[in-house]
Order: C-alpha cells, then structure tokens, then sequence
C-alpha cells in the first residue's frame, strides 16, 4: 500500500484571489451547487461533466470510483467523450478488454496537486500513477475548463486519451512472448527473472472480507542483469539493441575465445551474460553502459514480421532491432590490466615492506621497496658490495614474496613492471666498478584459475607455480637509471636451479614463446612477486634476501589488429 504522499498545494501566491474565485466559478459550473465552497472530490467533478461520461464509465468499470474518493491527492487528465471513442475505434474486435481500461485510466492519473502552469513548461513530465512518465508536451488541455481545484485535487480536460507506453523491460517480454526461442539474447536476459509486486506504484482499491487489503497489483521483474541496467526503471532512459540470432550467436563465438572457463556450458553462460551487458547504452551514445565501445558501421535496421518496426520508443528509451553489429576486442572488450604494487593482498612478511609516496614518476603517486640485503660481485676484481635499507628490519630469506590477484582472459598476454630504485645509496659506490649500482633482481609466479594457490613452503620455495620448479619469469632494473623509472622492462620465462629451494633463475627461454604468459582459462590469476639472485653477472648466486621494488605490474593482451 502506498503510504500517504505528504505532498503541499502548490501555492498560487501572485494570483489566489482569483484563482479560488475562478475555482468557484468552474465548480458551480460543473456541479451545479449554490455553496461557493470548494468542497467535493475530483471524482464529484468529473461525474458532473457531462463532456466526461465516458472516462466516469471507465472509472466505474475498473474500480478507480473508490480510489479517488480516497485520502490521497491527485492530478486527473480527463479525456473529454469524443478522445474516448477515437481511442476505443482504434482496438481490433476483442482488444477493449477490463485490461486496456485498467491501462487506459491509470495512465491519466497522478498523485499531487499540478496546475496548468507547471504542467505547460518546456519538458514538463507528469508521473503518473502507473509510473510512466507522461510527457506534457503531447497533452493538448481544455484551458477553458482545466484548472479546476477540489478538495482531494485537481482535474483537467484533454482532447486525447493516451495509452501507455511499455518500458524496455516490459516491451523485450512482449517480443519474447511474440517470438518465442527465436532470440537467444531476449531467453536468457529473461531466463532468471522473476515478477514481483512494485509497491511504490500498487494502488489499494479496498479490502476484502477478511479485512486485508486489496490492490490493483503493478508486477516488475526482479533481474540480476537490472542491478547494472535498468531497463524496468521508468525514470532512466536507455537503448537496447536487439541483434539478429545470427548476429547474437557470432558474437559470441567471438567472445568465448576470450573468456574460456574450461567448460563448455559455464563458457556459454558466461559468454551470453556478458554479451547481453555490451548491448545497452544511454540513449545517444555507442559506448554500453559496460564501457565497451560497439561498432555499429556495418549495422542495419531489421523489422522482425509481424511486429512491423525496427525501432519501439519506450516510455523510459528506446529498442532497436539490428543486424550486422561488432564488437572489437583489441583494448576495447578484452583490455590491457594494470596491477597497482600497492595493491598488495599479503606479504611473507609484512613489516618489511614499505608503500613510498613517488608522486613525481610513479603510477597512483606510489611505489612499493622491500627491505632486504643484496650482495653484488664485480667479476673483474672481485670486489663485493652490500646494498641495504634500513639495518634494523630488513628480510635474509629467499623467496620473500608480495602476493596478488588479477582477473584475466583466456588469452597470451605480454608481462611487463616497472622497477625503479632511485636511493642514492644503491647508486655507484665505486665510479671505477659498475657492479657499485643495486642491480634491483626480481622473479614471478603464478597460479591459474581453478588451479593450487600458490604458497611458500616451510623450506623457502614457491609451490604450485603454473610452470612447475622449471620456470618462472623474471627482470631486472639499474638502480638510477631513468630508463627504467620511464620505462617498464617485459618480463620473459627463465629456466630455475632447480638444485636448491632458491629457485634462483638461469637461463632465458628462448624464442618467442619465452615471452608467452598464457592463461587458459578466464578468471583470477594469483601472482607472487619474489626477490631472487643470479641471473645477473653482478649478482651473488649464494644469497638468500634481494632488495626489492616494485610500481606496477601489466598485462598486454595478445590479440590481432581489427579482431
């Protein structure tokens, strides 16, 4: 039931003494009574119109009598006799049924009190108590007779009886109906929706014998797919475009090469939810609501026997029927992924890592430094130098890690970081030796959707890495060199000792597949980003710790240009 609009009369104030005097004067027009009060319902005026018989008729007919004689305040836009009769010449034997009328009245109502001089602004919309939003624009009023002020609202004469419009929702459901498992899009939106009672636009129209009340019941549907696009919401304004079910079913094709979960069904699901989200837009714009840019260059309008329009204006957007539409995939669908470092979900040891403001270079104004101790070896003379921070809390074991989680599609992608120490303390000890700088080494690995979290075992090495104790990718960085704070460097597969728990990386894969990161299933990819040794000249094989740092990690899809 509606709680009671507490709604205030609008208040005339340049003019009250004549309106209540013009009020006066139309309801002793209309009603014929001597008092010059404004007493009596807006039902009592239209009842007294013998220009409204018609519209009182349906009233009667659908139940509206005792609503509008009720406790709330109402608008009525009342279609004069003859705007009822080109309306009923309109509907095929059958068709004006205790349905339509219902449609009819409701569609003419709204709650509060509106006077013609709101309701003829420039893009004025009445609510009404169907919830669609009736645009004034359309509404040619009776000026001579309108305006007229009773004790429970206000009532004025139009020319025209407008029948509702149906919303997106409501209108995919009518198409559905009409072409029942021809569009796959339309069955599966639809397939998880249930009806439910709107309360907000449910009018009580009495109570039954028990007492309990009785409405004229508004259904909507309950739709997860309504939470990002709201096609049933009557205030939005949406367009939704229906494809082909050949256009529909090589989308999707399209996509699950993309969005692989290793099962046929699941892909299927997934692949169809995300279509369906890609297809709707607010009006005017070719990006959806999704952020996916369509390309509508080789669409063309189709008109889908016997509904006879390619295009249905809404009460709340617009539905399109087309053919011939694509989506791009390159950076538009399936995009580069940035991990920011700080985004960090655990570390081995957290007290050992340090989130660095770098608003001057940094991606999101931060970085991410480890504090460790790395040993470094000119192979010239020998010489060994030790790069630290912070002696009183930095890490000794190998294979500290920082975990992460991305989501990935089922594609190759390109790994690449960036890496930058700018400590001036790691940078050239010694001007005569280049192993003086920190040679910042680092190592990562990766667990696949569905497959063993990665973890670090009680022995130091990573377990449940995609690529087994064989492999791992890796880079490194030079500390001060701005080449590598302007640049990131791509990570490529290296082959491990597998001799001792250090897993410390030896030679680079070769070819081009060394470069390869594939994921073949679509979903969250879990990362650990771990300090290493020896795969650098410089570096001491035998060490355990390796400072670290780290600003963003990226993943560049792999796909053909214009797929």
């Amino acid at each position: 039931m509606k709680t009671k609009l507490n709604i205030i009369r609008e208040v005339w104030l340049l003019a009250v003494v004549v309106l209540i005097t013009a009020c006066n004067n139309q309801w002793d027009n209309h009603v014929e009574v001597d008092t010059p009060t404004l007493d009596g319902s807006v039902l009592d005026a239209v009842k007294a119109n013998k220009d409204l018989s018609a519209f009182y008729l349906l009233l009667e007919e659908t139940g509206y009598v005792n609503i509008l004689n009720g406790e709330y305040e109402y608008t009525i836009l009342a279609p004069d006799n003859d705007a009822i009769s080109e309306l009923v010449a309109n509907y095929e034997e059958g068709e004006w049924n205790e349905q339509e009328k219902l449609a009819i009245v409701k569609n003419h109502i709204a709650f509060g009190l509106y006077n013609m001089k709101t309701l003829t602004q420039p893009d004025s919309r009445l609510k009404m108590i169907n919830g669609k939003n009736q645009s004034m624009s359309t509404v040619s009023f009776d000026s001579e007779h309108s305006n007229v002020l009773c004790n429970n609202g206000v009532l004025h004469i139009v020319d025209k009886a407008y029948k509702p419009l149906m919303n997106i929702d409501e209108y995919l459901q009518y198409v559905r109906g009409m072409f029942p498992e021809e569009y796959e899009q339309l069955d599966s939106l639809y397939a998880k929706a249930t009806k439910v009672m709107d309360t907000e636009r449910s009018v009580q129209t009495g109570v039954n014998e028990l007492g309990q009340p009785v409405y004229d019941t508004v259904w909507t549907t309950r739709n997860y797919f309504f939470e990002e696009m709201p096609i049933n919401n009557e205030d939005s304004s949406y367009t939704f475009v229906v494809l082909r079910d050949l256009n529909f079913r090589d989308l999707k094709a399209k996509y699950a090469r993309y969005m692989s979960l290793g099962d046929e069904e699941q892909t299927d699901s997934l692949v169809v939810d995300e279509l369906i989200r890609d297809l709707v837009f607010k009006q005017g714009e070719t990006t959806a609501l999704s952020g996916v840019k369509v390309d509508f260059s080789g669409a063309a309008d189709f008109v889908p026997s016997p509904i006879e329009v390619s295009e249905y204006k809404a009460s709340n957007g617009v539905v399109r029927f087309l053919n011939g539409v694509d989506v791009k995939m390159k950076e538009n669908k399936i995009k580069t992924v940035v991990v920011e470092a700080e985004d960090y979900l655990s570390a081995y040891s957290p007290s050992k890592v340090y989130t660095r403001s770098r608003s001057s270079w940094a991606s999101g104004g931060k970085d991410v430094m480890v504090s460790s101790r790395t040993y470094q070896k000119d192979p010239v003379t020998g010489t060994e130098y030790s790069f630290v921070f912070n002696t009183s809390n930095y890490n000794t074991d190998m294979n500290f890690y920082l975990l992460y989680e991305v989501r990935l599609n089922s594609v190759t992608y390109d790994v690449y970081w960036l890496s930058y120490d700018d400590m001036a303390e790691h940078i050239a000890k010694d001007p005569a030796s280049e192993a003086s700088t920190l040679v910042v080494c680092q190592k990562m690995f990766a667990a696949m959707p569905g497959d063993a979290q990665l973890a670090r075992s009680s022995g130091g090495s990573i377990q449940n890495n995609y690529w087994g104790n064989s492999v791992a990718f890796a880079a490194y960085s030079v500390a001060g060199d701005k080449t590598y704070r302007d640049y990131p460097v791509q990570l490529r597969k290296y082959t491990l000792d597998t001799g001792s728990s250090r897993m410390i990386p030896k030679e680079e894969v070769e070819g081009e597949e060394g470069y390869d990161f594939d994921v073949p299933r679509m979903g969250k990819v879990q990362l650990m980003v771990c300090n290493t040794a020896g795969f650098h000249p410089y570096s001491k094989a035998n060490q355990s710790g390796g400072m670290m740092f780290l600003d963003y990690i990226k993943f560049v899809p792999r796909i053909p240009d214009g797929e």
